[in-house]
């Protein structure tokens, strides 16, 4: 193994490593690594090359080590960045085909790597679950990244690609004349032990309360955009607490970034019907994805936090009204995070949950579709009358899950680069929605499956 530092190398070079992970020795990076290592140099992967960066080479070598057991560490090079220093990230990127940064909080981290790949023309992937950072990304880093053929992907992690694919895989059960009106996921996290989660993603969610003005600031000073046409009423906002007895759970509406991140992919593909044309397609590939994209109807998107009991769902509203009565002012926040375990009703804590807890969790996300059986008479109804459930089921979030998706995100675009947009800043649907990301996830131990499909009263 050998230890570089970013001096150690002319910038001139081509890229040396077909990918470079940032952030390795954090609690999800970590596991990144892990998983990345299960496709280095294997015959039928793209992956030949990688190098693992980070502030303090002696941690990324440890996590190498842990990552590698019960092997030994493959002598991959550990390079010294840090996202203080714009110069070490600019080299790091002149290095790389591509960076995945699992640096966060991205609201304080990440975008001095977003600004090193986007002026160099290295292309990016991330697992944020911050809106406010994609969106101040897009706005910020959108044309340059565009012009140097830097492809800026956020959220290819458990945020937000289950809730993309899984929503495009409901939408695309409603065949012919049959149009989803709104489609809810129910997300239920599960597990034989107690449920740990990532603290960072308790962290982003603290400063996300903190910083909600300059989310809101952000959206009004940027131009409008066009919406997606959706058959139908627009769906009432219902109860607080929603009871699904056909799946079992009940459900509190959950201000995630998956809604976000879906109206963001539906406003772009309202934008360009057909899809994103890629860097170098061939005919074959353009038609492969008018085909994808003229099978996936738009629908109004939410998502709930799902419990099997109701004792759970007040166990989440306790959470939520700490995090946003606390997290609006500095000593507030101090306490959050000062004392996660607390406020969270132990369901984060800042050494992160163990190896067994880790394997011991899994997820369902349950997406109910309602709409209508033909959209050609939906105008002169109220009410659907057709529901399509369809579910998405894999291990643990934070640490399996992510890992899982942004590696075969990584693998995507290292072997099918030709087929995706030279460059920009977008969210991961709409870039990796007509590739065989699904199948390949599902390969990895993430289903996707038909639950019903069914006439309901209208």
């Amino acid at each position: 193994m050998e230890a570089n530092s970013y001096l150690s190398q002319p910038v001139s070079q081509p890229p040396l490593y077909d990918l470079i992970i940032l952030g390795a020795s954090g609690f999800t990076g970590k596991y990144v690594v892990k998983e990345a290592l299960k496709f280095l140099n294997v015959p039928s992967s793209p992956l030949k090359s990688l190098a693992l960066a980070g502030r303090n080479p002696t941690k990324l070598a440890q996590t190498l080590k842990w990552a590698s057991h019960p092997d030994h560490p493959p002598p991959i090079p550990i390079l010294t960045a840090d996202t203080t220093d714009p110069a070490s990230l600019h080299h790091l990127c002149s290095q790389s085909k591509l960076i995945l940064n699992c640096v966060g909080p991205f609201r304080l981290l990440g975008e001095p790597v977003v600004a090193a790949c986007a002026e160099t023309g290295c292309d990016y992937l991330d697992i944020c679950g911050e809106p406010e950072f994609m969106e101040r990304m897009e706005v910020k880093y959108h044309e340059k990244a565009m012009e140097t053929g830097s492809l800026v992907v956020s959220a290819c992690g458990f945020d937000s690609v289950p809730a993309e694919l899984g929503w495009m895989f409901n939408s695309r059960h409603w065949v012919g004349p049959a149009a989803p009106n709104q489609i809810e996921a129910y997300l239920s996290l599960e597990s034989e032990k107690r449920i740990v989660g990532n603290f960072g993603t308790y962290e982003s969610a603290v400063l996300g309360v903190a910083n909600v003005e300059q989310l809101v600031e952000l959206r009004r000073s940027r131009p409008k955009r066009a919406r997606p046409a959706i058959p139908g009423p627009l769906p009432t906002k219902g109860p607080m607490i929603d009871h699904q007895k056909e799946i079992g759970l009940w459900a509190l509406k959950l201000p995630s970034a998956d809604s976000v991140v879906v109206r963001r992919t539906l406003t772009t593909l309202t934008e360009n019907p057909r899809g994103l044309p890629g860097l170098n397609e061939s005919p074959e590939q353009i038609e492969k994805r008018d085909a994808f994209w003229s099978t996936v109807k738009p629908a109004h998107f939410g998502v709930k936090l799902g419990s099997k009991t109701l004792l759970g769902v007040f166990r989440f509203i306790a959470v939520g009204m700490f995090i946003g009565l606390l997290g609006r002012n500095a000593i507030g926040r101090w306490l959050l995070l000062k004392f996660p375990s607390f406020f969270s009703l132990g369901w984060f804590r800042k050494k992160g949950p163990s190896d067994d807890e880790v394997r011991s969790a899994s997820f369902k996300m349950w997406f109910v579709g309602r709409g209508f059986s033909d959209m050609n008479v939906s105008q002169d109804k109220t009410k659907p009358d057709m529901e399509i459930t369809t579910r998405v089921v894999g291990p643990e979030i934070g640490y399996l899950t992510t890992p899982i998706i942004l590696v075969q995100c990584a693998l995507i675009l290292l072997s099918h680069r030709d087929n995706l947009p030279k460059g920009g800043v977008f969210p991961p649907g709409i870039v990796f929605g007509p590739t065989d990301l699904q199948e390949q996830l599902e390969q990895n131990g993430i289903s996707f499956d038909l639950i019903s499909k069914k006439s309901i009263l209208a």
